[in-house]
């Protein structure tokens, strides 16, 4: 199932002017199998306390703990866009690389607050759909 929301700087009616659409996921994947480039555009980037709020208000209570966003280790400055993140908004003592390798990005949806996480590990996810940068590879590979 997919819920879709809009968030628009400036609307009239139903036109937005320089919206996104984001889309939650409600099915647990890795942060590789998100599936987003696939139906849409990408994980989401959060790029201000604004649209951190947004999508906190709007998930909230929606049962779920985590999901992925676009954040990547290199060295925690880009999105899976390929743009760069300027606005960070760490829980205390985040990111840790506490269980290696913890290099992709989730969200706590009761704070709005990122974690560093295993890629391996499966969260919901949540999606966007909008203008597209140059997206990074998204693979994993298995050194055993």
């Amino acid at each position: 199932m997919v819920a879709i929301f809009i968030f628009c700087e400036f609307a009239f009616s139903v036109i937005c002017l320089t919206a996104q659409e984001y889309h939650f996921v409600n099915q647990t994947m890795t942060w590789t199998e998100s599936y987003c480039r696939t139906y849409h555009t990408d994980l989401t980037s959060i790029r201000s306390k604004e649209e951190k709020s947004n999508i906190t208000l709007t998930l909230n209570g929606s049962g779920v703990q985590y999901v992925w966003i676009g954040l990547y280790r290199d060295p925690w400055s880009f999105w899976s866009d390929n743009t760069t993140s300027t606005f960070t908004n760490w829980m205390s003592g985040q990111p840790s690389n506490y269980y290696p390798p913890e290099d992709c990005g989730s969200v706590y949806l009761k704070t709005g607050e990122w974690a560093d996480d295993d890629c391996s590990n499966s969260n919901y996810v949540f999606c966007f759909t909008g203008e597209v940068q140059n997206q990074v590879s998204s693979s994993v590979t298995n050194t055993n």
